[in-house]
């Protein structure tokens, strides 16, 4: 019964974040994480996973940021390793959109050894990555930055295109 009702909180919070309602969203989105008492649970990540799509969309980059940070962290204890390398992801544009660089430059080095170690075939993903860092670069003005990472990109997406 609980978890029908989050779900139903979670699919009207989803309704009205795509109909511009942040601050609806917002609120249905708590709501429905405050009634979880197991943080590994799948739904829960989810919940967490559109709250800080939620507040990106509303400018609170610290609270999305918590939100990724959180769903990342819980995503490694259950070893969901694609929600993990999701959380990962939306930190990387979260960070470049703040206008944080530095944080993001970090951020995508960590992103890109994580996904050489846990899913070094997954060369789509790491094609995209190097791409984010290619952006990355190119707002900072990083030349010779940008062209080492951007034939990266290439270089992954010319494997992925293969497999």
């Amino acid at each position: 019964m609980l978890i029908e009702k989050i779900q139903d909180l979670v699919h009207r919070a989803l309704t009205l974040h795509e109909a511009g309602d942040f601050e609806s969203a917002e609120t249905l989105f708590l709501e429905a994480l405050y009634l979880f008492d197991d943080k590994e649970n799948k739904l829960y990540q989810l919940v967490v996973y559109g709250l800080g799509i939620n507040y990106a969309a509303q400018k609170n980059y610290d609270g999305a940021k918590r939100c990724f940070e959180e769903g990342r962290i819980n995503a490694e204890k259950v070893m969901n390793i694609p929600h993990e390398l999701e959380m990962y992801q939306q930190l990387v544009v979260l960070m470049r959109e703040s206008g944080d660089y530095e944080a993001t430059e970090v951020l995508i080095k960590e992103e890109i050894r994580y996904r050489k170690k846990q899913v070094p075939d997954d060369y789509e993903g790491l094609a995209a990555a190097y791409y984010e860092a290619a952006k990355l670069y190119k707002l900072w003005d990083k030349e010779n930055k940008l062209k080492e990472v951007l034939k990266q990109a290439t270089l992954y997406s010319e494997k992925a295109n293969k497999v």
